[in-house]
């Protein structure tokens, strides 16, 4: 499997688990709730992608150098906009702290739950 692919499978995982934690919240708590879910899974979730998105910005081939600096630059961005986004829906936006952090600490699991279903003794870069 490639790495584009697993990055989606990521990504999927990540959107179903915030949806899961999502429609929980709004069986078990309230609308509010729910939103919340949305917006810490849905953080996580695009904080991911872009990531992912710088990652593979760089074409195959490319310098050592300029590799590493994809996924240093990708990962500080990635950390400032996580910092920032959560931080904005923290404080500006009317929502419920305890699912929103969650569902964002629920979707960063992804990354594990990921793991069985991409794991291959094959790995090619892309």
């Amino acid at each position: 499997m490639g790495a584009k692919q697993v990055t989606r499978k990521i990504t999927a995982i990540q959107l179903s688990l915030t949806l899961l934690i999502a429609v929980a919240s709004l069986v078990l708590g309230s609308f509010k709730s729910a939103y919340s879910a949305l917006i810490g899974g849905g953080i996580s979730t695009l904080v991911t992608f872009y990531y992912a998105s710088k990652v593979f910005s760089v074409r195959v081939g490319a310098p050592a150098a300029k590799i590493a600096r994809a996924f240093y630059v990708g990962e500080v961005v990635k950390l400032l906009l996580t910092v920032g986004l959560l931080s904005v829906a923290l404080l500006w936006l009317d929502v419920a702290p305890l699912p929103l952090l969650l569902a964002y600490i629920a979707a960063l699991m992804g990354y594990w739950l990921a793991l069985p279903f991409t794991l291959d003794a094959s790995v090619r870069t892309l």
